[in-house]
């Protein structure tokens, strides 16, 4: 199925899509197209950030996990199936977007005769994107410490999210923007880490908490740190 304009990382998204069904024994058309909507889905209006950027970014970090710490995770499967249905659904003004998300997961994984335990654990790893605070046990934590890896980027990185948030959430009037995008850092400042596992606390949790301070400081002056 051709697109009008190629989402940001389309071949790369599908290839390893594709990849993914063949360890499931999942190497069918059904599969496949599975993976030309979602991939769609992440490209829709308006995102500036949850898009397929943002995948790409996520099954980046879920490999380098694999990489350095061998055996880390449980089930890498379980895994890259969150990361990739965890935004698959994603509509700012929403309070859906986890819940539904993994609905879509479950419905599709259980029609492919996916095992039902799996497809619960993918399910649990969406819902708990909604970074709730509270703490979280193996997979889990790997699952959201990968989805907030953007926190802890370089400043030039940074200032561009914060852009792109701002960006989706064009329709909400700067004053209440900006009161609701201080709240959201300073709960991310407020925990003891931000991040649980030992391997993105070391490379990530100093360089995070700077950004979201110039953030939280740049937002009380007026202005978007971007």
């Amino acid at each position: 199925m051709p697109w009008r304009r190629q989402p940001a990382h389309c071949p790369e998204l599908l290839a390893q899509w594709q990849r993914l069904g063949q360890a499931l024994d999942q190497d069918t058309a059904a599969w496949r197209a599975e993976g030309r909507r979602l991939v769609l889905s992440w490209a829709r209006w308006p995102r500036a950030y949850h898009d397929t950027t943002h995948l790409w970014a996520c099954l980046r970090h879920w490999q380098v996990v694999q990489d350095q710490q061998p055996g880390a995770l449980s089930n890498p499967h379980a895994v890259a199936l969150a990361l990739w249905y965890h935004d698959a659904i994603y509509w700012p003004w929403s309070k859906h977007n986890e819940t539904r998300s993994a609905d879509w997961a479950v419905c599709f994984l259980l029609g492919q005769g996916l095992p039902g335990t799996l497809v619960q654990t993918v399910h649990q790893h969406i819902m708990d994107t909604r970074h709730t605070p509270g703490p979280l046990m193996g997979d889990a934590q790997w699952v959201v410490d990968v989805d907030l890896a953007i926190l802890g980027q370089s400043d030039t990185v940074y200032r561009q999210f914060e852009r792109n948030v701002r960006r989706e959430y064009f329709f909400v009037r700067w004053p209440r923007y900006a009161a609701g995008r201080s709240a959201v850092l300073q709960g991310f400042l407020d925990r003891p880490r931000i991040y649980g596992t030992d391997l993105f606390h070391q490379q990530y949790e100093v360089q995070a908490r700077t950004n979201l301070g110039r953030a939280l400081q740049a937002l009380s002056e007026g202005r978007l740190y971007g």
